[in-house]
């Protein structure tokens, strides 16, 4: 008999809604990733890293710099697609050249060596995985992973 008078007592209660509803009000902004993520160096993420030599050239005979400045229009064929990067500024797309070792970066349409000097009569646009490469009279289609 005790539990069905505190049921019937406590049953009220519960039983009654809110009459004035809070207001809620944000104090801070929405956080965004330029206000999150602040790195302290902030590398070029599409070179290579020389983290512990993991990524040093190949180099067959020469110097990284002298199959550089070899590329030519019949070399660049020899050329993969490594990777492909969008931000704010635009795509870039990193290749290799499968007999050197070296990187190129394609950025606004110019070919670039990695010391970010641009590579003469070398021209390149990026289309999804894909990237086209002219140079001298000769054009090259690369697709991303090789496929």
């Amino acid at each position: 008999m005790l539990k069905i008078i505190l049921i019937a007592l406590a049953s009220p209660c519960f039983a009654q809604a809110p009459s004035t509803a809070a207001a809620v009000e944000v104090s801070t902004p929405a956080a965004t990733v330029e206000g999150l993520y602040r790195p302290i160096n902030a590398r070029d993420p599409m070179i290579p890293s020389t983290f512990f030599g993991d990524h040093k050239p190949k180099l067959g005979g020469g110097t990284a710099a002298a199959a550089e400045t070899a590329l030519s229009s019949s070399t660049i064929g020899g050329l993969s697609l490594t990777g492909v990067m969008e931000d704010s500024s635009g795509k870039q797309a990193m290749l290799t050249d499968k007999a050197s070792g070296a990187v190129y970066i394609l950025k606004g349409g110019n070919l670039l060596d990695s010391k970010r000097k641009v590579v003469p009569g070398a021209r390149g646009a990026i289309r999804g995985k894909q990237v086209e490469l002219t140079m001298g009279g000769a054009s090259v289609t690369l697709n991303l992973h090789g496929k």
